[in-house]
């Protein structure tokens, strides 16, 4: 049974924050959220939706065992970035890599796939993952840095494979 905590009285761990080296992952949808930019910049309209994707990334923590971060990648919906759209849904699977197609984002969730994990700097000074690019399946490097725990991790989670991404994984 989940313990319900005191608001009024929090401890927040320090340590639950993992910047990952950076490089090339396997990742899985683990959920997604859709809301719209609130932000202030010249750069997105007022009241763009941003669909914003949980990505689950395996990796082994500091005492050797298996362990998953979810590192959050944003789309923003507006034209001039429907280019970061189209790369997230190749990468997994929702569209082919050519030619125009209708997609449902809404279908995301469990898909897998690749993606390039560098730091970025946030307005608090702090360095955070970033999501760099989302590789499509032909595109992917044939090497990532979570190759042995994404071979460890548990198969079960309802992955739904991706051509390229399934079991016939580059390293098996």
């Amino acid at each position: 049974m989940a313990e319900n905590l005191n608001i009024n009285n929090l401890t927040l761990d320090d340590n639950s924050f993992k910047l990952l080296d950076e490089g090339t992952y396997h990742f899985m949808v683990a959920g997604h959220s859709i809301d719209y930019y609130s932000g202030n910049s010249t750069k997105i309209p007022a009241n763009t939706q941003v669909v914003s994707c949980e990505l689950e990334i395996p990796y082994t923590d500091e005492t050797g065992n298996l362990a998953t971060i979810t590192v959050k990648n944003n789309l923003n919906i507006y034209k001039k970035a429907l280019f970061a759209v189209r790369q997230f849904a190749e990468c997994i699977g929702l569209c082919s890599e050519k030619g125009r197609e209708s997609i449902n984002l809404e279908d995301m969730d469990g898909k897998t796939g690749i993606c390039e994990i560098t730091h970025r700097e946030g307005n608090d000074g702090n360095e955070y993952n970033n999501v760099k690019i989302c590789y499509a399946p032909s595109k992917a490097p044939k090497v990532c840095v979570n190759d042995e725990e994404w071979k460890q991790w548990d198969r079960g989670n309802g992955f739904i494979s991706v051509a390229g991404q399934d079991d016939n994984l580059p390293f098996e």
